[in-house]
């Protein structure tokens, strides 16, 4: 039987990042989207200085009822697990599975996971954006894939990301936990991260089941097969925790 995948990029990409893992997912008979976020890739012309979480998650509800989705399965990655638990505390009812691809977990409302994870980081960002600059580069291309062809694919591809996104946390209701089938997977490759806290985090928890890729941070782009098949299992319920 079909499912339907529903991908949320992270910071400074857009859909574009995951057309080798959808083209693997609909050769096994999948239905997927991958929507770009306000203010990035195609989107980017349309970024202004008010674009938070809360916006980003905006974009995927919009997305869910406009394409009349149902019985998804949610993938976020990086940043974007931040717009999936905000979307799951709005939607639960619409989602079989909630996947996190090396991605931010949240479990407060509203608070800033990027000033949380690395505040020095979070801080170069404010620095970046002194003098009225709302928008910050991509800095960290290493992190993502040792592969040089596709470093500079990457590099071609991104665009920079709205700072409010960093700033602020994504708006929780609780509803996200009526979500039973929640899934990690960690890219094993991207060492040190704050996502391997976040992995260790969750393991420790009831109701996660997590995995391991053997990819750096970008494995929608460095292991597109195996993330796919990956994602069938899950989704098919054939994965071992």
């Amino acid at each position: 039987m079909s499912e339907t995948f529903l991908f949320v990029h992270g910071a400074w990409h857009g859909g574009w990042c995951w057309k080798d893992t959808e083209k693997a997912l609909r050769e096994l008979g999948h239905e997927t989207h991958a929507p770009t976020l306000s203010g990035l890739g195609e989107l980017s012309h349309l970024a202004h200085p008010d674009i938070t979480p809360d916006s980003h998650v905006e974009d995927i509800l919009a997305v869910i009822k406009w394409r009349e989705l149902d019985n998804i399965v949610l993938v976020g990655h990086s940043y974007g697990g931040l717009i999936v638990t905000g979307v799951a505390s709005k939607v639960p009812e619409k989602i079989k599975s909630l996947v996190y691809l090396d991605a931010f977990a949240p479990e407060v409302s509203g608070k800033s996971i990027f000033a949380d994870a690395n505040p020095e980081r979070m801080a170069a960002f404010e620095a970046e954006a002194a003098n009225g600059n709302f928008l910050v580069e991509p800095d960290l291309f290493d992190a993502w894939t040792d592969d040089p062809v596709k470093k500079e694919w990457l590099k071609s591809m991104c665009t920079p990301h709205p700072i409010g996104s960093f700033r602020f946390g994504v708006t929780l209701s609780g509803r996200q936990s009526e979500v039973e089938r929640r899934h990690y997977i960690v890219c094993s490759r991207n060492s040190p991260s704050p996502f391997q806290n976040e992995y260790q985090r969750v393991k420790a928890q009831p109701g996660w089941q997590t995995q391991e890729i053997a990819a750096k941070h970008d494995a929608m782009v460095e292991a597109p097969q195996v993330l796919a098949t990956m994602l069938h299992k899950i989704a098919k319920e054939e994965i071992d925790a």
